[in-house]
């Protein structure tokens, strides 16, 4: 099933299994329960009238086969008389025995139900409507036939209201837990699997969202070396334009003489902060722009070597210096005494000459970090700072220690401030200046050079 766990996907295969999806409300169950539905066509859903009438109404992106499979649990429906459930059969609402009857002739193996508080209180209300029937609606009667259904092979997914443990979660084989929290105004939700019995849980927890109105887990996987190198795709950079940023072209927009801090939390991987950086770095050089680059600690020299490969810069160097506190033999490598801040700032300055519109300047402060107090690092961002503003270029300022006194700083001076967290292994970003939903991070390589994939957190 796409868009779903793997783990989940497995556990679903099975025969007679019992699934619970709970959480409390706003979490995303009904959502969660529509997009299987939806990509299961072996199964049907049954819900009270209520919950029916509002899918048809919200949820258009649904087909029409896909509401044909869904039942209002206590509406009169032609069903045909079953031997295969027994006496079980008769001790249910008739949509459910009409989707047995679907389930006895091969169509179904899946009944979803939605939600399990919801239809309780329907059916205490049929309790007291119908007392000539009401074995079929008392709730814990119900709920021990529902057991008994997936005794006989039918797999059950239900929807509950609350995290609570009680006997729903005792019995059913497997538990998973909706979140939803927010930070700093943003919405994050995730997908907590709690047990799947005869199911190896490699991971427990999954990010989601529910943009367009579906269910759609995201993952941030490993880098893939790309199969193929190809050319990147360079965007002009002219005056009078907004300076592409390559990365977040939607929510965040560059203007000439912008101080840009990415602040990224330390366990952010490697892969992510270069893709987030080079993007950049290569259209600047790809436009034959100066670029000057005081690399954070996420960039030894044989990783920026690795990066020129990557992105085909071999032929752009003319346009780049790094300022790096070793000799090396490369000529685009130019060595600075990082201990002393004026020569640091001579070797940058003097980089850039008369003729060097817009230029681009990265500095990694975790790397000065190691050589300069937090106050001669400040000093350095301001100094560059007022000097690309004067050039109408870009600054961009990085790095990975959580160093609070230089973070405030760069925040207050800065003009946009990304900020890049790692939540149970999936990478997001949100904007703080200017203000940005959350976004969930991965990285793609099949346009033949490493780039990164936004999905909107909602």
């Amino acid at each position: 099933m796409k868009n779903w766990p793997p783990e989940i996907e497995e556990f679903l295969k099975r025969k007679g299994v019992v699934l619970l999806i709970r959480g409390l409300p706003g979490t995303g169950k009904t959502l969660f329960s529509l997009t299987l539905l939806d990509r299961m066509e072996n199964c049907v859903y049954i819900a009270p009238k209520k919950v029916c009438d509002d899918i048809r109404r919200n949820y258009s992106w649904l087909k029409e086969d896909t509401f044909k499979r869904i039942f209002v649990i206590d509406e009169k429906y032609e069903y045909e008389h079953s031997d295969k459930f027994g006496n079980l059969f008769f001790l249910l609402p008739e949509s459910f025995k009409y989707a047995l009857n679907l389930v006895e002739k091969g169509e179904v193996d899946t009944i979803i139900l939605d939600s399990w508080h919801t239809i309780v209180e329907e059916l205490k209300y049929k309790v007291l409507e119908e007392r000539e029937r009401r074995e079929i609606y008392d709730p814990e009667r119900f709920f021990l036939n529902l057991i008994k259904l997936s005794d006989q092979g039918v797999n059950l997914i239900i929807a509950k209201e609350g995290s609570q443990e009680d006997a729903l979660s005792y019995v059913a084989d497997g538990v998973i837990t909706l979140k939803r929290w927010i930070e700093n105004g943003r919405i994050f939700r995730s997908l907590e699997i709690n047990k799947l019995r005869g199911v190896e849980i490699r991971k427990s927890e999954y990010m989601f969202t529910l943009k367009e109105g579906r269910a759609k887990v995201v993952t941030s996987g490993e880098f893939q070396h790309p199969e193929r190198r190809s050319e990147f795709e360079k965007r002009e950079i002219k005056l009078g334009f907004e300076i592409p940023s390559m990365v977040f072209p939607t929510p965040i927009k560059f203007h000439r003489g912008n101080t840009i801090l990415y602040d990224f939390e330390e366990y952010i991987p490697r892969e992510y902060h270069l893709t987030i950086l080079m993007p950049t770095i290569t259209n600047f050089l790809k436009n034959g722009i100066k670029t000057i680059v005081v690399p954070p600690n996420d960039m030894d020299l044989n990783e920026i070597k690795y990066q020129i490969y990557l992105y085909g810069l071999e032929k752009n160097l003319s346009s780049l210096k790094i300022i790096y506190p070793e000799k090396e033999m490369e000529e685009f490598v130019e060595f600075a005494d990082f201990y002393t801040l004026k020569d640091l700032m001579e070797r940058v300055e003097g980089s850039i000459e008369d003729t060097d519109n817009m230029p681009l300047v990265v500095i990694g402060y975790d790397r000065l970090f190691s050589f300069l107090s937090p106050n001669e690092i400040m000093q350095f961002v301001d100094y560059m700072r007022n000097f690309i503003r004067k050039r109408g270029g870009l600054l961009i300022i990085t790095g990975k220690v959580s160093e609070k006194t230089i973070k405030r700083f760069g925040a207050g001076v800065s003009d946009v401030y990304i900020k890049f967290k790692n939540i149970n292994g999936d990478m997001v970003m949100y904007g703080i200046k200017p203000w940005t939903r959350a976004y969930h991070l991965s990285i793609a390589s099949e346009m033949g050079y490493p780039h990164m994939v936004m999905e909107e957190i909602l």
